[in-house]
């Protein structure tokens, strides 16, 4: 009797954790406005730009068609780069079963059983963390997610998977010493998000002054410059800061 007691609380366990659902993340909210904002300025500007060099109003463009051609190929670029920024935020997610990791980019998806996974790298300065098994792998970037997430996957994966298969691990938990903290906390790290923006606003001005458009767009060029390299900096201390504050194990 107790026998078949047993066997009949193994199968109700085993069908309670088959009915688990699976856990999706999704990519942070920063990324459309990121999107958004990069594809209508660019737009904007490239318009603006190449239609000014078309028509060449002043007489300041000397090849003015195949100048126009240029701005339009150079912001397009970084137009489309935008929309495809929006295009993975609506794609691309992470999914986290019972028993499998699912990473949908925005053509394809890769699954992995954890029981098959080979290798668990841990890569400190990236965030990235690399799934590997016999045939397959997939990088899963942490920093994409908000922090609660952060915390649920990186928590997930270190208890999911073999010790003896995880690798860089120690040096992971430093940098990302934020992630494991509950109270007094480092000051979390200004993010790259508006340096990038900011150079790429640099190089908007360099180029309308490249095709002499006046010194004041050089100046402007030089002013975002300068920022750009301020707030890097600024985004470095503050990352090393936050890194020293825990202590090697």
């Amino acid at each position: 009797m107790q026998t078949k007691f047993c066997i009949c609380a193994g199968v109700i366990f085993k069908l309670m954790n088959d009915n688990q659902p699976t856990k999706c993340y999704r990519l942070r909210r920063d990324y459309l406005y990121l999107g958004l904002l990069g594809s209508i300025l660019f737009l904007i500007f490239g318009a603006g730009f190449s239609l000014a060099a078309y028509w060449n109003l002043d007489g300041s463009f000397r090849y003015p068609v195949p100048t126009a051609i240029f701005i339009v190929v150079f912001f397009s670029f970084f137009m489309l780069l935008g929309i495809w920024i929006i295009l993975a935020y609506y794609r691309e997610r992470l999914e986290i079963s019972r028993d499998a990791l699912i990473k949908h980019d925005v053509f394809h998806v890769t699954e992995i059983a954890f029981d098959e996974i080979t290798q668990l790298q841990w890569f400190s300065l990236s965030g990235a963390i690399l799934v590997e098994s016999r045939f397959q792998k997939f990088k899963i970037h942490i920093d994409n997610f908000q922090k609660a997430e952060q915390i649920e996957i990186t928590e997930c994966l270190r208890n999911s998977v073999e010790y003896d298969l995880q690798e860089g691990w120690d040096k992971y938990r430093r940098l990302k010493s934020s992630l494991f903290e509950t109270a007094d906390q480092p000051v979390k790290p200004v993010r790259l998000l508006p340096v990038i923006l900011v150079l790429i606003f640099a190089g908007v001005f360099f180029i309308a002054w490249w095709f002499d458009r006046g010194v004041l767009y050089l100046v402007v060029s030089l002013i975002n410059l300068v920022v750009a390299i301020w707030w890097f900096s600024r985004f470095r201390k503050e990352r090393l800061k936050s890194s020293s504050s825990v202590e090697p194990e």
